[in-house]
């Protein structure tokens, strides 16, 4: 829903606003994508040159010398910050669509008089909303979870940057947040939606209280993760994994299933399936499982 526009525009009417060159047919932009999930219509963008891209009748933000292929190109040296510029006029120009339904709320939910939904939301069967916890736009949360007091779901996170004059351009956050069945969040956690695509919160994951969940992260099933954590954007957590307190793990790090991270670790680095890493920086202290 958040990342498509009220009405479509065309590239050249995009391109004359960000004054660059473009090239390749003057398409339709209908909805912000990904670079993966690329549909006829879809804006997004590319910091590296692609060589053969599969733009589906799409418009890319790509450097020069990108090929076009059957899409369009709007000509960046930065394509990140064209890209959030561009979010921006689109936003000003023509809009994106916002829900407008009401909450669905399932059977037996238990519901704080001091929580706060926003338009959109769906909370599942037999869960509970605990005290002062506002969920924003568009959040989706299964049946039988537990949202403990004072927690945040589906703020826009921290993404951005910086133009010419180092003035900072804050990157939309047009993604959702959708959270699985009997998943636990402690108080005072915040889960920020996603930029483009949703932030994933999978079955049976169980968080303690004041840990934060940043843009476009998936947790997988049944992870656990102690007090204080902090959760970089894109970071993808796997199954059954711990996470000890006061932990911090970078952007875009995988941890594999089943692993083990001690408390107040720095991850750095990818960890493999079934690796206990501790410290700062984290540092492998047992190796692979090799039932796993």
């Amino acid at each position: 829903m958040g990342n498509e526009l009220t009405s479509s525009i065309k590239v050249s009417e995009l391109a004359k606003e960000l004054k660059l060159d473009w090239d390749g047919p003057d398409l339709i932009i209908k909805r912000i994508d990904s670079l993966k999930s690329l549909k006829e219509g879809s804006l997004s963008f590319s910091k590296k040159i692609q060589p053969s891209p599969q733009l589906n009748k799409s418009i890319l933000i790509s450097p020069p010398g990108t090929e076009i292929g059957n899409g369009s190109i709007i000509q960046a040296n930065n394509p990140r910050l064209v890209f959030a510029k561009a979010l921006v006029l689109l936003s000003q120009l023509v809009g994106f669509k916002k829900f407008q339904e009401k909450p669905q709320i399932g059977n037996d939910v238990v519901i704080s008089s001091s929580a706060f939904l926003g338009k959109g939301v769906v909370v599942g069967d037999r869960s509970l909303i605990g005290h002062n916890v506002v969920i924003h736009d568009g959040v989706n949360i299964g049946k039988d979870c537990v949202i403990k007091s004072n927690t945040i779901i589906g703020e826009a996170g921290f993404g951005f940057e910086r133009d010419e004059m180092n003035e900072p351009i804050r990157l939309l956050h047009l993604g959702g947040v959708i959270i699985g069945n009997r998943v636990e969040l402690g108080s005072l956690n915040s889960v920020c939606r996603g930029t483009i695509e949703n932030t994933i919160i999978q079955d049976d994951v169980k968080t303690d209280d004041q840990v934060h969940i940043a843009h476009n992260c998936i947790i997988r099933k049944g992870a656990l993760i102690a007090a204080c954590v902090e959760i970089s954007g894109g970071v993808d957590v796997g199954e059954l994994t711990w996470i000890g307190p006061n932990s911090s793990i970078v952007q875009k790090i995988k941890i594999g299933k089943k692993s083990f991270i001690g408390i107040a670790s720095n991850v750095t680095k990818p960890v493999n399936d079934g690796v206990s890493v501790a410290g700062n920086p984290a540092r492998i202290i047992k190796k692979i499982n090799d039932n796993i």
